[in-house]
């Protein structure tokens, strides 16, 4: 399972796979993009805490500088981009200078705001749950207690529908607790070896369509009975049961499927996710929208329309970030864009 350099195939393949997700998310697919939205960034967090190193391994103070460098710096450095980007779209729009001042009022707090949105909450999950694992790492079923109970602490600021808070800290209570599932995951060995590990075609096959149809039903019933699905970048989990649910059959869905997708472009991805993940969305889909609108492109609606509109869509993000990704690897600051 191992790759070059130490890291692990599986892990790689399922974050291209959670990538391609999260573009068919945002490029408002038919169907495709609400299933997508059960459980494609609780997906991320999990993966996260897959690598997670445990409490021993650094001190609070290595350990933060260490989830500084590698999120805050590349939140500021890539959500500069974006900033720049969206000063020429105001400016070609005749924006008044109130719009410019809110983007910065919003980009410096970040509730819930752009893309990397889930930088800052991976921040603050990472450092609540090295916290949590500091003070009750003796102690393994207080580290999940504690850590199930902050996400219950969660789920109840939205129940009182009270706002996000700075930074997303109220989004990081429950990513947190998806970033525990995934460090006990890797450490389970039983547990991991029935998802990941080797099996027969129909054992897997099983498995999967298993946690398919547990995700659909779940998701559906979810939006049944509170009539609201998953949507952690704006902090809406519908019903918080058959959230859970939805969101866990989703992730072991991936894992199961990650082990036998051998795609090198998939895997690149999965090893190249920061620039791709942070402006896909709010430059390329943004460009092309507007460039649509300009040139009276994919105007008409319907199904097929969207259809076409987010493969072409795809592929321009593709074509275009790969390029700039591979670009920015060669520079000599290039760990300021995560990269």
């Amino acid at each position: 399972m191992k790759a070059i350099g130490g890291r692990i195939d599986w892990v790689d393949t399922a974050r291209g796979m959670g990538l391609l997700l999260v573009f068919v998310g945002h490029l408002s697919i038919p169907f495709a993009s609400a299933w997508v939205y059960t459980f494609h960034m609780p997906l991320f967090f999990f993966l996260s805490g897959l690598l997670y190193p445990g409490c021993e391994k650094y001190t609070f103070t290595e350990f933060t500088w260490r989830r500084f460098k590698g999120l805050v710096i590349p939140y500021f450095t890539l959500g500069a981009v974006i900033a720049l980007f969206y000063c020429c779209v105001y400016a070609y729009y005749n924006e008044p200078s109130s719009a410019y001042l809110e983007m910065l009022r919003s980009f410096l707090i970040q509730k819930h705001y752009w893309t990397i949105w889930f930088l800052a909450a991976l921040f603050l999950s990472q450092i609540i749950y090295y916290g949590i694992d500091k003070c009750l790492h003796q102690w393994k079923y207080a580290v999940t207690a504690a850590s199930f109970g902050l996400c219950l602490l969660g789920f109840a600021r939205y129940r009182m529908g009270w706002d996000g808070l700075p930074w997303n800290l109220d989004v990081a209570l429950i990513a947190q607790f998806f970033f525990h599932l995934g460090y006990c995951f890797m450490h389970n060995s039983r547990l991991r070896d029935f998802f990941v590990g080797p099996m027969p075609v129909a054992k897997r096959i099983g498995i999967i369509v298993i946690c398919f149809l547990i995700n659909g039903i779940a998701a559906k019933a979810c939006i049944i009975v509170s009539g609201d699905s998953l949507d952690m970048s704006i902090g809406m989990y519908g019903n918080e049961a058959l959230t859970l649910i939805a969101a866990l059959a989703g992730i072991l869905m991936f894992m199961s499927l990650s082990p036998v997708v051998h795609s090198k472009f998939i895997t690149y991805l999965g090893r190249n996710t920061m620039i791709l993940f942070s402006w896909h969305s709010r430059i390329i889909i943004v460009a092309c929208g507007m460039l649509y609108a300009h040139f009276g492109l994919f105007q008409s609606g319907g199904i097929t329309v969207d259809v076409e509109r987010a493969i072409v869509t795809l592929i321009v993000i593709l074509v275009v970030l790969i390029p700039v990704n591979e670009f920015v690897k060669r520079l000599p600051w290039h760990k300021a864009f995560g990269v």
